[in-house]
């Protein structure tokens, strides 16, 4: 019996019903031994209609469709990776026996070009020449992308590094258009346009963040062999990030600090953890990191002192406790070596989030009203909208902020001088501590004046 087809009302596109009564949609081809060759798009009864039927099978025509270059032999056509619009390049040669073959050479995410497809149509045509196989015939290398050396990259992290974390949060929001690029194809002028960009949005201390994130990533593909013959582009020296006048690092008066500790003292029932880290915090000046990792052979109550190891970031240094300070220590549990664990009995990597919410209910003028990500998504913010980000951002009060506040508070006392603080929150210059320096009384001037009016 022969099928019978109906056409709709879009040309080329028939509807034909099925054993179980169940309509089809057909592109029908009109083959040269005149059999009628069906291309099935789409079913009626998935309340597609004709003229929607017709359209995807013109996209599907498009997506096949060969699109012509510059160069003979080299052609590309549409495609999609990771449900974006993609170019594919494709080579055709004739091979030994001289009929053409088609090869697809790479995808335009990948950084391939129509200029590296003809390199591989020149190659693969001589060496038929010659009697040898094309290269694009051989099996593909795989492309080693800057994902691939995250993946590898990160598994070391959570083994060695306590801000692995962080580094994953940075690599996947920050880093993603990079992904899935070949890593050895990444440039130093990717990354300058990258750190450009971020500078928008996001201060100098979390664009060097990011770019370190990144450079890290690439020193151990480097450093393990993954990849050969690449200079890191991000290395010592390669990308420099212009340092933000310091001078201005927010830090909480002597008001806004007592509001903090007396609203978290409310919530000590449910986050007594966060009152003792911001109390360890200020009255100490010592970064979160190094909180965070204090054990109790750390701790000389004889003697009211508290002993900071020495890091990458700043010396090792022993801190006087204050009564406030030694009243909380008194009171902790001493079944764990660390001080102050996590519930797990881990180290503790970030300040609760439930600080920043109570830090901005305390200051209202503290919050960020600019929304960058949305279903974690970046949104694209106006001028206006980034440099009112930016303002934000920048004197925002957060955990950090309670060692700035710790040292801002020793140079406005005038009982301090910079080599003091410096020592006491352990930088390693005392260029680190120059950002205090305009906090410090301009004490100078009444001498000055009082020794020269005298003569």
């Amino acid at each position: 019996m022969e099928i019978e087809h109906t056409q709709t009302d879009c040309e080329n596109v028939y509807v034909r019903l099925t054993e179980n009564n169940d309509e089809i949609y057909y592109v029908l081809v009109e083959l040269k031994n005149k059999k009628i060759n069906e291309r099935v798009i789409g079913k009626k009864s998935d309340n597609i209609t004709p003229a929607e039927a017709y359209q995807k099978y013109q996209d599907k025509l498009h997506a096949t469709q060969r699109h012509k270059t510059k160069y003979s032999g080299v052609f590309w056509r549409n495609s999609t990776t990771n449900g974006k619009k993609d170019k594919t390049y494709y080579i055709v040669y004739n091979n030994e026996l001289g009929k053409p073959v088609e090869s697809s050479v790479g995808k335009e995410s990948q950084r391939i070009g129509v200029n590296y497809a003809y390199q591989k149509y020149l190659e693969s045509v001589n060496n038929i020449k010659h009697g040898e196989q094309p290269p694009i015939k051989r099996k593909r290398r795989k492309i080693f992308t800057f994902k691939d050396a995250f993946d590898l990259y990160i598994e070391h992290a959570k083994v060695d590094k306590k801000t692995w974390k962080k580094d994953e949060e940075m690599f996947r929001l920050h880093l993603k258009e990079f992904h899935d690029l070949e890593l050895v194809s990444l440039k130093k002028a990717d990354f300058n346009a990258l750190k450009a960009e971020k500078l928008k949005l996001y201060t100098a201390r979390t664009v060097q963040y990011i770019l370190a994130v990144a450079r890290q990533i690439i020193n151990y593909a480097i450093g393990n062999d993954l990849i050969s013959n690449y200079s890191n582009p991000v290395g010592a020296g390669g990308i420099q990030v212009k340092k933000l006048d310091n001078s201005n690092t927010g830090f909480f008066t002597h008001e806004q600090a007592h509001s903090l500790l007396a609203e978290l003292e409310k919530h000590k029932s449910s986050s007594i953890q966060i009152y003792q880290l911001t109390v360890l915090l200020l009255h100490t000046g010592a970064r979160f990191s190094e909180v965070a990792s204090l054990t109790w052979e750390d701790i000389n109550f004889k003697e009211k002192t508290i002993y900071f190891k020495p890091t990458k970031e700043g010396n090792e240094r022993h801190i006087s406790m204050t009564a406030l300070v030694e009243e909380i220590l008194v009171s902790l549990p001493k079944k764990n070596t660390l001080v102050l664990p996590s519930s797990l009995g881990t180290q503790i990597e970030q300040m609760p989030d439930r600080f920043q919410v109570i830090v901005d209910e305390v200051i209202p003028d503290n919050k960020i009203t600019i929304l960058r990500y949305k279903d974690k998504e970046m949104i694209e913010l106006s001028e206006k909208d980034k440099a009112l980000l930016a303002k934000q951002t920048k004197k925002r009060l957060t955990a950090h902020s309670l060692r700035h506040t710790h040292a801002s508070w020793m140079a406005m006392s005038g009982d301090f001088n910079l080599l003091e603080i410096r020592d006491q929150l352990g930088h390693k210059t005392t260029k680190m501590t120059e950002r205090y320096a305009h906090l410090l009384p301009k004490d100078r001037h009444r001498k000055t004046n009082a020794l020269f009016d005298s003569i």
